[in-house]
């Protein structure tokens, strides 16, 4: 152990003795690439301009359709079902739509960059990539977007950032539209399939009731009950009289006879009621349930269709006013302005960079060279052993 630290302090003596003697080769390198990286930096390198806008989404009510759905949510949950929906956004992310092609060609276009950056239109992938090196687009976590253009004309840049806005905005407005045309035309496609479903159901409706002379079940139900309750208590008032005068008369007396009849009579009429129709309706009493469900289903599900048709009126209406709506997506807090001193380059951070580099390149080639040489003695010394 003791051999093997003394030969790594021997090894690092070495080094230290190797750039020492060459201290001079190092200083000069250095030096020269600092006084270069400064005459670099301040004569060939122009200077560029920072311009930023500042820009928010609008802060909007709740639409219709969302208003609705909550409202069916809720009524959901109140009858056990569980909420409808997820999270997730209502809006476009406008980023994506800030750096999309179309943005970038009409910036490129707008302000020929292909003759401000000096590069042809032939590649314009490489007039893309300078764009984007000079265009930084942040979404802030207030919700602001800071969108900042660096050029070597400072009006320009403010004149870029400005008018990014604008053509988001007119990207972002075009896609609403579309947007809500497509909503439209689905919901006029619902409005039409529910104005079929509510005349089949209509007429389906209407043919029930003039074969069954079922028009209202609730109160048709009442009216039938109260009537046959009074046949009932008519018979029972009979059969009382029947056995009061049987017993006082007996059963051959004629008006024991005619109180015999009276309950027969009411016995047969309440028979008549249960198993024909035409008493309450064109049913017999015994089908009065199965008719009034089926009555109930019909009318239902054109209530069901009424509702939907109402929900879908209003919305269409809304659709209708959005498409010719003007709206900007994206609100300007701060204008873009001319920047009164540039942003970069960083000139400090080039020559300190340069010049460090310099030096750290420099003593790896010296120890390079003095590896090799070492390298190369110990071949010959093999070769003449050999």
């Amino acid at each position: 152990m003791e051999l093997k630290k003394e030969e790594e302090e021997f090894n690092s003596i070495v080094i230290y003795a190797l750039l020492w003697r060459h201290r001079a080769l190092i200083l000069s390198v250095t030096l020269l690439s600092a006084v270069v990286s400064v005459v670099i930096s301040l004569f060939f390198i122009d200077n560029e301009y920072k311009s930023t806008t500042n820009v928010v989404p609008p802060q909007t009510s709740s639409s219709l359709m969302e208003s609705a759905m909550g409202s069916v949510s809720g009524a959901l949950k109140d009858i056990g079902l569980t909420k409808l929906g997820g999270s997730s956004g209502n809006n476009y992310d406008f980023i994506v739509i800030l750096e999309s092609r179309v943005v970038l060609d009409s910036i490129i276009e707008e302000f020929q960059l292909d003759k401000v950056y000096d590069i042809p239109l032939s590649k314009k992938s490489l007039i893309y990539e300078e764009l984007i090196y000079n265009l930084e687009i942040n979404y802030e976590r207030e919700g602001n977007y800071l969108i900042s253009v660096w050029d070597k004309d400072q009006q320009r840049a403010a004149d870029m950032a400005n008018r990014i806005v604008e053509l988001a905005n007119s990207i972002a407005l075009k896609l609403y539209r579309e947007e809500v045309a497509m909503n439209k035309k689905n919901m006029e496609e619902r409005l039409t399939a529910t104005d079929s479903t509510i005349k089949a159901i209509s007429d389906t409706l209407e043919k029930f009731s003039r074969r069954t002379m079922m028009f209202y079940p609730t109160e048709q139900a009442g009216a039938l009950s109260k009537s046959l309750a009074d046949l009932k208590s008519e018979e029972i008032k009979y059969e009382m009289y029947y056995d009061y005068y049987s017993k006082l008369y007996g059963n051959d007396d004629h008006v024991t006879q005619s109180m015999k009849a009276m309950k027969e009579k009411m016995a047969s009429k309440i028979e008549e009621v249960k198993t024909e129709p035409g008493f309450a309706g064109n049913f017999s009493l015994n089908d009065a349930a199965g008719e009034g469900i089926e009555f109930m289903r019909l009318y239902t599900e054109l209530e069901i269709y009424t509702k939907v048709k109402a929900f879908i009126l209003p919305m269409i209406e809304k659709n209708k006013l959005d498409e010719t709506k003007a709206m900007k997506n994206l609100m300007i807090i701060d204008y873009a302005i001319p920047a009164d001193k540039k942003d970069r380059p960083k000139r400090s951070l080039i020559v300190a960079g340069s010049t460090f580099g310099a030096f750290a390149l420099t003593l790896f080639i010296i120890l390079i060279i003095n590896s090799m040489r070492s390298l190369g003695k110990k071949i010959e010394n093999v070769s003449v052993k050999e």
